[in-house]
């Protein structure tokens, strides 16, 4: 397995995906929890009080919510 596909791979915690995302572990919290109005959760999986994410699912999350603000941005 390449680098990269480890990479894809890895699994991360709170903190893991609030440096990923360069924030606070309690806004990812927030975000997972669903109370950060307009962004839908974080696909996560939860293992008693650890919530863990795949790298490549918060990858795809952040494209995601970058293409809707960019399609709001052209709308106004």
């Amino acid at each position: 397995m390449s680098y990269r596909e480890n990479e894809l791979n890895e699994i991360l915690d709170v903190n893991g995906a609030a440096k990923y995302l360069h924030c606070s572990p309690s806004h990812v919290s927030n975000i997972l929890n669903g109370k950060v109005p307009n962004l839908p959760p974080i696909p996560h999986v939860r293992a008693g009080r650890l919530r863990l994410i795949r790298r490549e699912a918060l990858a795809e999350w952040f494209k995601t919510q970058e293409a809707a603000s960019l399609e709001v941005t052209l709308k106004c």
